[in-house]
């Protein structure tokens, strides 16, 4: 029998870029007990597809729950697995196992606000700001995964709009 910890998780992130800027939410450490990590990190918009929801209907949702605003949904960015403890540790995956699927977003609508996870209760909330960050400045910030700050520059030097999806795996 599967316990819910065991599962491997389908997540879907929004790469929203705008007027010089990214939304990013920041967000709690998923294992603040680990010193190798950073209490807060800054994250792309999303979470986890529910049984029965498209990818797209997942992101938009989430999008709406976190930060107020709505979003047209365009092409695939990245996929990114994610196992923690990481692959080589003991309990590799026993923690966390999950696959992100990044999309690259417009928002069309909405109002930014700082929104919250609707299953958590008012004290497991990992949301801290809904925000967007200047592109100039994304070294100031302790982004995760550590792979957007390259992913964003190469998504903006794309003159063609066509962005090869890329993999990354969970050691990045």
């Amino acid at each position: 029998m599967w316990s819910a910890m065991s599962q491997i998780k389908l997540r879907v992130s929004a790469l929203c870029i705008r007027e010089g800027h990214v939304l990013f939410i920041e967000h709690k450490s998923f294992a603040p007990d680990d010193p190798a990590l950073p209490p807060t990190y800054w994250i792309l918009p999303g979470g986890v597809v529910e049984k029965g929801e498209t990818l797209h209907d997942a992101l938009r949702r989430e999008m709406m729950e976190e930060t107020g605003l709505r979003c047209r949904i365009g092409g695939m960015v990245f996929v990114k697995e994610l196992l923690y403890p990481n692959p080589g540790c003991e309990g590799s995956g026993s923690r966390h196992h999950s696959v992100s699927i990044g999309f690259r977003c417009e928002v069309t609508g909405g109002n930014l606000m700082t929104g919250s996870d609707p299953e958590l209760s008012e004290e497991e909330q990992m949301i801290i700001e809904s925000k967007w960050l200047p592109l100039d400045r994304l070294h100031e910030y302790q982004l995760y995964p550590p792979f957007l700050k390259d992913l964003i520059a190469d998504d903006l030097s794309d003159d063609s709009g066509e962005v090869v999806p890329q993999f990354y795996d969970s050691l990045l």
